[in-house]
């Protein structure tokens, strides 16, 4: 059953500065120092809040979604929130100003225009994957620079493997003969 599309309202995404109208996200600055180090944490901070939001949307949004499906969303949206609240701490405790940089909320946008269920974990789990190979890469390029921040990535990493399971868990790749 498809899903009529329609224009969402978007989150207020305080106290991010988010770019409006742009095609592709701000990258991020790739400096192992400082700058570097904030501004990942800042960028899987935002991607995390997104998460948060479209795992929400999605149990409210999917009548297709079975009901393990929508609380499964739910149990997801509370993991994106604490590794939103490890990264924003991690923030503080450096002093990086989360509003320094631009982030884009293209993921929320492509998110919320899945048409089903299946589509909708399927394109979370491609994002989840790509984040999770991301924070793998990151924790070892700041190891030595940063081993705090270094463990905070590695350890969302590993997280975010589980929730990439449980899409596929609800519905498998289709394997071509």
């Amino acid at each position: 059953m498809a899903r009529v599309h329609f224009t969402l309202p978007t989150p207020d995404w305080s106290p991010f500065r988010v770019e409006r109208n742009i095609l592709i996200a701000p990258r991020p600055i790739t400096a192992p120092g400082f700058k570097g180090v904030g501004d990942r944490l800042r960028t899987a901070a935002f991607a995390e809040v997104q998460a948060e939001a479209a795992f929400l949307w999605a149990t409210q949004n999917y009548p297709d979604a079975q009901p393990e499906l929508r609380e499964s969303w739910r149990l997801l949206a509370n993991e994106e929130k604490k590794h939103l609240h490890w990264l924003l701490g991690r923030m503080q405790e450096l002093s990086i100003d989360i509003a320094e940089r631009p982030v884009s909320d293209i993921l929320w946008h492509s998110l919320t225009r899945c048409q089903n269920a299946r589509e909708f974990c399927h394109h979370m789990a491609g994002a989840e994957e790509r984040g999770c190979r991301a924070g793998e890469r990151f924790a070892q390029t700041i190891l030595r620079v940063d081993p705090e921040s270094a463990r905070v990535f590695g350890q969302i990493a590993v997280e975010e493997k589980s929730h990439i399971e449980l899409a596929y868990r609800f519905f498998p790749l289709e394997r071509k003969a």
